[in-house]
């Protein structure tokens, strides 16, 4: 919990005291400065709505951190829901008065950055209610909203993605489909989420389908959302698809449409990007760089020129034949990466992954070999980047 400093200052270096002993607790010194802080921004009434802005030239704790102080008048019995909402900083919110034993104080209870306080008057009497900032030097607008009764609250986190926000995004006759490849691009002018530039498109999929959509761009750092029928809120990818670009994979509960958003990382980003709809890679499939024999130990070396081949990740991918009911342990070791095995095949209905059985970040897989036939033992790296030598070696169980 962030308590006030034992300092609060006016901008123009005025000095309010009220300090208490340094063997207080740091809830009583809170309580005790904000009781005295001066009361200038007006009264609050329950029911009712204030609007409000932070600036330099407010009350200042020691930490440089802003302050705009109100007075609201309880009443003994009565209950309030304070809500602190700003689309322009990440907001705190602080009670003090009467019948309260310590400051009342909330950060992000309003969901996403807002800040909200619900309590009963135990007591009548003037009330404080201080809107600040979780950092320093934070400013902007905000809107002060008093209840009787709480009301609902956004269902995203501080610093997530607002799905109902993103779900309205027009779309503007953009649309994808599997198998299509489209050219988007950021401007100056383009909608803006959390300052980071967004643009809706229209997907139609078919119903238990499993595709995959990928964002690339070279010119920034690619963030792609995606919402719809059956998910909740939103799925988000950053670096899913290697090099900075995105990547989701989903299967459609129903034919949709569903809405992906492409966006970036860096908040006033521009530049162009591309979205491609398309099948999961059938990593049974992936074309090979050399065979494996049972009770072989192979050196190699991954690096940046390798391919991306699986969850974003670069890869090498090696042949294995075996014999069904045949049992097998896979041990993929390096000094210089994180090691991250993958192996697909007959008889598998979904690839085996392996991050640190092996200990020290080496993977291990054992398992019997549901069918006979080739498999696709895939060597990886949990870095985007990888670079240095490693051993594999396949052996009995």
């Amino acid at each position: 919990m962030r308590l006030s400093p034992y300092l609060l200052t006016r901008a123009c270096a005025c000095t309010l005291l009220g300090l208490l002993s340094t063997a207080a607790s740091a809830d009583a010194q809170s309580a005790s400065i904000l009781d005295f802080a001066p009361v200038e921004e007006g009264t609050l009434d329950v029911g009712a709505e204030r609007a409000g802005a932070l600036s330099a030239s407010d009350l200042r704790d020691a930490s440089d951190t802003f302050m705009d102080v109100w007075e609201l008048n309880g009443q003994a019995g009565g209950s309030v829901t304070i809500d602190l909402v700003s689309d322009d900083f990440d907001s705190v919110l602080y009670v003090v008065g009467p019948g309260l034993g310590e400051t009342l104080y909330d950060d992000d209870g309003g969901g996403g950055c807002h800040a909200r306080i619900s309590f009963t008057f135990l007591e009548s009497g003037v009330f404080r209610v201080v809107a600040s900032t979780t950092s320093p030097g934070q400013t902007g607008t905000y809107v002060l909203r008093t209840a009787d009764v709480a009301g609902p609250v956004p269902s995203h986190g501080c610093g997530e993605p607002d799905p109902a926000m993103l779900a309205a995004l027009p779309t503007d006759g953009r649309t994808l489909a599997v198998g299509s490849m489209e050219l988007g691009r950021f401007d100056f002018l383009s909608s803006s989420e959390s300052n980071r530039p967004v643009q809706a498109w229209s997907l139609e999929v078919t119903a238990g389908e499993r595709i995959t959509i990928i964002q690339r761009s070279d010119d920034f750092d690619s963030y792609l959302y995606l919402m719809g029928p059956g998910i909740e809120g939103s799925l988000g990818d950053d670096d899913g698809a290697g090099d900075l670009n995105s990547l989701i994979e989903f299967t459609p509960s129903s034919a949709g449409p569903y809405t992906v958003v492409a966006s970036a990382l860096t908040e006033g980003a521009t530049g162009t990007y591309t979205i491609e709809v398309g099948e999961p890679v059938d990593l049974a499939t992936l074309p090979t760089v050399g065979r494996l024999e049972l009770g072989q130990t192979m050196d190699g070396f991954l690096g940046t020129a390798d391919p991306i081949v699986v969850d974003g990740r670069r890869g090498q991918v090696w042949a294995l034949d075996g014999q069904a009911g045949q049992r097998v342990t896979i041990e993929l070791r390096s000094d210089s990466f994180d090691a991250f095995l993958y192996v697909a095949g007959p008889g598998l209905a979904e690839p085996l992954s392996d991050d640190d059985s092996a200990g020290d970040l080496d993977s291990r897989l054992s398992f019997e070999l549901p069918q006979s036939g080739s498999y696709r033992v895939i060597v990886s790296a949990l870095e985007a980047d990888p670079s240095g030598p490693f051993t594999l070696t396949v052996g009995p169980m």
